[in-house]
């Protein structure tokens, strides 16, 4: 089965760059990065050093529900061309992330749940996209449960 990895959508982090609000209603926070762990959720590459990048709450659904979660995210503040496809994301370089599955109503489908090393996210990725009640999968923080990206089955994949 081919997967892809998928960033925030372009156009809604475009409207955050230019001083658009967050989930919540905020203007972005400003920082300047050290270059060391700022991960950005559109071009899935991390913050270069001396760059400035923005901190918001980011809702990574489409509905409002009990399963919605919100959480805070780093982008680039100046406009960064969208990462993801068929290969891992550079930015995931932790050890291990969290991988959970969602079904079509955006919600957790609970069992996929699982810390996994991130050599293994790919496999687990494809495992949990060949079940037919798993919509797309979050890869999120091990730590501190943060949304990194979404995979969704690729376009050539069939159930």
């Amino acid at each position: 089965m081919t997967i892809i990895f998928i960033p925030m959508e372009t156009a809604a982090v475009r409207a955050l760059q230019a001083g658009g609000r967050d989930s919540y209603g905020h203007t972005p926070e400003r920082c300047l990065s050290n270059g060391h762990g700022i991960p950005c959720r559109h071009c899935l590459d991390f913050v270069p050093e001396g760059e400035s990048y923005l901190v918001l709450a980011h809702r990574p659904f489409e509905g409002v529900h009990p399963y919605t979660e919100t959480g805070p995210v780093f982008l680039c503040a100046r406009p960064c061309e969208a990462g993801g496809g068929k290969r891992l994301p550079a930015f995931l370089d932790s050890p291990s992330y969290i991988l959970r599955g969602y079904d079509a109503g955006e919600r957790i489908l609970y069992g996929t749940g699982a810390v996994t090393p991130t050599d293994e996210i790919v496999k687990r990725s494809e495992d949990l996209l060949a079940r037919e009640d798993v919509a797309f999968v979050h890869i999120r923080s091990a730590s501190n449960n943060c949304f990194h990206c979404r995979v969704e089955r690729g376009p050539d994949a069939t159930l």
